[in-house]
């Protein structure tokens, strides 16, 4: 799908993964540098890495997607979202849930809609798919743009990091 006269939406490839989960580290450190936490570059290798097996791993399976932004070969813009089995809730008896990640655009390329759009196609996908639960986890500066496309806040969320 044509995003302007030079983009191009289409969904991620195998080949592609190399470049989705240089964006997943870029998207932290960036995170962690204005946020000012500190990070070891070996670290965030491993978590690339250990990305990267997970996304071609759960693209296989089926329990992923991902999609590119792209223009001349060049990956512009890049975003996946994961599905899970989870507990149903009154608002949704389903079992099934969906968890968008890893939404990153490269600097230059920014303020062109490329993260909404590939969130609307996100939505839209887990639309076809009938889950109605999307999750995900907000940077500050990309808040107002998921805001403006129907997330909201969920002030009951805790989570706790297990030694």
């Amino acid at each position: 799908m044509k995003v302007n006269s030079d983009a191009i939406l289409r969904t991620a490839s195998y080949e592609d993964m190399i470049v989705l989960a240089k964006h997943h580290r870029k998207m932290f450190e960036e995170i962690w540098t204005h946020r000012k936490i500190p990070f070891h570059p070996e670290g965030m290798e491993i978590m690339e890495s250990n990305y990267l097996q997970k996304l071609t791993d759960d693209l296989r399976s089926g329990s992923c997607n991902a999609w590119i932004i792209g223009k001349n070969e060049q990956i512009l813009s890049s975003g996946a979202v994961s599905f899970f089995s989870y507990v149903p809730v009154p608002h949704d008896p389903s079992p099934q849930i969906a968890f968008l990640h890893s939404i990153y655009t490269e600097p230059e390329e920014r303020g062109k809609g490329y993260a909404r759009t590939i969130t609307k196609e996100a939505i839209e996908y887990c639309r076809q798919k009938k889950v109605a639960r999307l999750y995900l986890f907000s940077s500050e500066t990309g808040r107002y743009m998921y805001e403006k496309e129907g997330f909201v806040s969920v002030d009951n969320t805790m989570m706790k990091f297990i030694p």
